[in-house]
């Protein structure tokens, strides 16, 4: 499988920036992992390119995330979900430049 870029278009004569979609993938699991009540399923730290985590790009070239996590008992699923989201798109923003980012999060069960 080759790799997939977002390609950073700039008004300059600089050169082309190219950002591996496996760059957004690690950015998410750091995220993720600093969220509190928030995991991967079985406890692991997803591997660039591996469920639960896939990065893609439609043909707007926007950034499509979608993250398959567990939540802890007792947390209110929208507004956990919603600062995850936000949280996700913040720091890909902070660490690319990149706004362009649509977060979709299944939630694959309850952690007791």
């Amino acid at each position: 499988m080759s790799q997939e870029y977002y390609s950073v278009e700039k008004e300059t004569n600089l050169g082309t920036l190219n950002i591996g979609l496996n760059v957004f993938q690690t950015i998410i699991v750091e995220t993720v992992k600093s969220m509190e009540g928030i995991y991967f399923e079985g406890n692991t730290i997803p591997m660039p390119g591996s469920a639960p985590i896939n990065v893609h790009l439609n043909k707007n070239n926007q950034v499509i995330v979608d993250v398959a996590i567990l939540i802890d008992y007792g947390l209110n699923v929208t507004t956990t979900t919603a600062a995850l989201q936000n949280k996700i798109i913040q720091s890909c923003f902070e660490m690319t430049g990149i706004k362009n980012i649509k977060v979709n999060i299944e939630i694959k069960g309850i952690n007791f």
